[in-house]
């Protein structure tokens, strides 16, 4: 069975867990990398047990079966390494506030940052 490797990248057949609640597929639920792609930004395709095949996951939804258990003994062990771990830019590692952004449908935290931000300029300049 292929394991994760030392960088926290994960490799095909790797068995993981849903870090988080997805679409489908409820926070807890097994299931197995069935692809890796992308090169600076890696992204995962799992199936997962419950029937779905779900894509361009990040790093940071998924769990290694051992990390999960960590989770659940209350062991307070990060479930994914930090963005910095895995090589993410810093602006995509923190909010404004200092809290953890997150990738929504693909596209990185740090994007969807300079969006909101972008949005409310322009709201100000058009309101006077």
């Amino acid at each position: 069975m292929a394991t994760s490797t030392a960088s926290n990248t994960l490799t095909s057949g790797t068995r993981v867990m849903a870090a988080v609640d997805l679409k489908g597929v409820p926070s807890g639920t097994p299931g197995k990398v069935i692809h890796v792609q992308g090169l600076s930004w890696t992204r995962y395709w799992v199936w997962f047990d419950n029937g779905l095949r779900v894509g361009t996951l990040d790093r940071s939804k998924l769990a290694t079966v051992d990390e999960w258990e960590r989770k659940l003994s209350g062991n307070d062990a990060p479930v994914a390494a930090s963005a910095a771990a895995l090589g993410a830019p810093a602006a995509a590692a923190a909010g404004g506030d200092g809290t953890a952004m997150e990738s929504v449908g693909g596209v990185p935290g740090h994007l969807i940052e300079r969006s909101r931000k972008a949005r409310e300029r322009w709201a100000a300049k058009t309101a006077g």
